[in-house]
């Protein structure tokens, strides 16, 4: 196929970043870079442009048949924080709120008050700007207090082709961030990042300046070529510098930065487990409704492919193919369980060393959900399992609670298809009028048949609450991490219902922006790339390229391949409609002296998204 026939989308910036210090020299990220590269968008060659090439037609003599073109569109939202110290508020609101490039809705603001921290820009404005809360969750497909999906609507977000960052005056201990989270429209892409370095002048030397320079033993230079600069950069002695060119600068090298998957969208890189081993708690819903075929819920298939039940078996042996053995040197494994609930709540199989995932794999290819009408699994209570949530919750922390060792990190992954339905009997539980759960002090001494006399269809909000209530007492009473999945909510009933309370369950994510680890799978998104994007959480979010400004940029140059599900070799295409976030952090040390007083850097980062469609040998764009 030809390869003009491939449909592509890019951003990138035109103008790139500045970051400069002291003496109003602008420290440059431009968001015309960032946010070109969070930039332009456009065809994959030189020029740039805002369609896409037609992919087919038809004109034939075959008369009344109709082709239309398909559509990707590569849009993108934002938000910008720099940590710069107190009192300069009004500084870098003349910056940035007469730039008509910039969301007009938005104006800086220093968050908390006296801080130092300012959000700089953010798209789309939220209700409650400048708090992180509602954009982080709309980011990352928040949920409504109704349970409806409140992530950014099409027409919210921005082509970018701006700097994200135009600062002054940068001094050492100055950090900044900026969470980006690209949306696919209309069909499924590969995507690519990019970005390079395209200035790092001195912009004349001053006195204070030239004397660190002298005793740091750099030797001024006329030269002004990059590939010369770039080279004497990894040679610790070969210390050049250019007065008044647009490379001979220090600053580059000077900042440190680091881009990485920001998988819960949070503007926080989270280092997770990364040397911790983790206790596993993996809570299954069973109920009949898992037996249904994926986009399709009025068919039952039962346990066969094409089937819920066979997705969350994929997704699971997935996550336990890449459990970590001898986690950082210590010695020791992860491991992972499994706990089923319908009505009930059942230990399929207990902690498992990562060590021994052949017996893990086993033991998940033989899970089975309960058959609509049926006793299969033959204890299926009533015939048809309802959905015990919080029987589930409750399996899944005693699970933790007597085989958890205080040397892995403890955590539920709980994965539900839809709302609870069930709870216990009050009479049971406490001899009132309502139902509710025991406590998990209480629930510890019952036996199989005491949950099985004790349990009622409650369904709605009665069941939901007493869900709740079992995770808050969770949460309340140990360090368990837990984490939600909504699997193919917009396909059952109660959809809201279901989320709002998956929602609750979860357990707020790193940092105060209030966003909880939960995470909606529709059905026609690949349930594994979603256990990849949690265990990434779990296990310390991937870092894409860390170091000086300018190595980081060097890596972004060649083009990195983005890739939706870490679980698999190569690159795996981005879904439509399905939100990921990248996240970009600089700082410049505190150690840094005098060396670059004046300094400025100017730098590009960009996104391209090339159909996945017939396009069995995407090339990197950059390269």
């Amino acid at each position: 196929m030809a390869d003009e026939a491939v449909r592509r989308r890019r951003w990138d910036s035109p103008d790139g970043e500045t970051i400069m210090t002291n003496d109003n020299q602008s420290f440059g990220l431009s968001r015309r870079k960032v946010l070109a590269g969070l930039g332009m968008v456009g065809v994959a060659s030189a020029g740039a442009g805002l369609g896409t090439t037609a992919y087919f037609s038809d004109e034939e003599s075959f008369e009344g048949n109709t082709l239309t073109a398909g559509e990707l569109d590569l849009l993108m939202d934002y938000r910008i924080t720099y940590n710069g110290g107190p009192g300069r508020l009004e500084e870098l609101q003349a910056l940035y709120d007469d730039d008509p490039n910039y969301n007009p809705e938005v104006q800086v603001k220093e968050f908390p008050e006296g801080s130092g921290n300012y959000v700089l820009d953010q798209v789309p404005r939220r209700p409650d700007y400048p708090e992180p809360n509602d954009w982080v969750e709309a980011a990352n497909v928040g949920v409504g207090e109704n349970g409806e999906i409140s992530g950014f609507e099409r027409e919210e977000l921005t082509d970018a082709g701006f700097p994200l960052f135009k600062l002054e005056d940068v001094k050492p201990g100055d950090y900044g961030e900026a969470t980006i989270s690209f949306h696919l429209f209309d069909n499924p892409a590969y995507m690519w990042m990019g970005g390079g370095l395209r200035e790092n002048a001195n912009n004349g030397v001053n006195d204070p300046e030239q004397a660190t320079l002298d005793e740091l033993g750099y030797e001024e230079t006329t030269n002004d070529d990059p590939e010369d600069f770039a080279a004497w950069a990894e040679d610790e002695d070969a210390l050049y510098y250019n007065v008044d060119g647009d490379w001979g600068g220090q600053l580059a090298d000077a900042i440190e930065a680091r881009v990485w998957y920001d998988d819960n969208c949070n503007n926080i890189f989270d280092e997770g487990g990364d040397g911790e081993p983790v206790d596993i708690s993996l809570v299954i819903d069973v109920s009949g409704s898992m037996t249904y075929e994926i986009g399709n819920p009025d068919n039952v298939i039962g346990q066969g492919e094409g089937s819920r039940i066979a997705e969350a078996r994929k997704a699971a042996i997935a996550l336990a193919n890449n459990l970590r053995e001898d986690v950082g040197g210590s010695g020791l494994d992860d491991r992972l369980g499994v706990v089923t609930f319908g009505g009930i709540d059942e230990e399929e199989f207990g902690l498992t060393e990562a060590s021994d995932v052949a017996a893990i794999v086993d033991d998940l290819e033989d899970l089975e959900s309960y058959e609509v009408g049926q006793d299969d699994p033959p204890d299926a209570p009533f015939g048809i399992s309802g959905t015990n949530i919080g029987a589930g919750l409750y399996g899944g922390r005693h699970m933790l609670d007597t085989q958890g060792t205080p040397d892995r990190r403890p955590v539920i992954i709980l994965l539900g298809d839809g709302a609870p339905t069930w709870s216990y009997e009050s009479e049971q539980v406490d001899g009132s009028t309502e139902s509710g759960f025991p406590s998990y002090g209480e629930w510890q001494g019952w036996v199989r048949d005491d949950k099985l006399d004790a349990m009622a269809d409650v369904g709605g909000n009665g069941a939901a609450d007493d869900t709740i209530s079992v995770a808050d007492e969770i949460k309340d009473e140990t360090d368990y991490l837990i984490i939600t999945i909504g699997f193919g909510l917009e396909e059952v009933g109660q959809t809201g219902l279901a989320r709002t309370t998956l929602v609750e369950i979860a357990s707020p994510g790193d940092g105060d922006d209030g966003n909880k680890l939960f995470f909606e799978s529709p059905a026609d998104v690949d349930l594994v790339a979603i256990f990849a994007q949690i265990a990434q959480v779990v296990f310390g979010e991937k870092v894409i390229a860390e170091g000086s400004l300018r190595e980081v940029l060097a890596v972004l140059e060649e083009g990195y391949a983005l890739d939706s599900n870490q679980f698999t070799e190569g690159q795996d295409c981005f879904p439509p409609l399905l939100t990921r976030c990248v996240g970009f952090e600089w700082w410049l040390p505190t150690d840094v002296g005098n060396e670059v007083q004046t300094d400025s850097v100017m730098f590009d980062i960009d996104f391209y998204a090339e159909q996945c469609r017939h396009n069995d040998d995407p090339q990197n764009p950059f390269a």
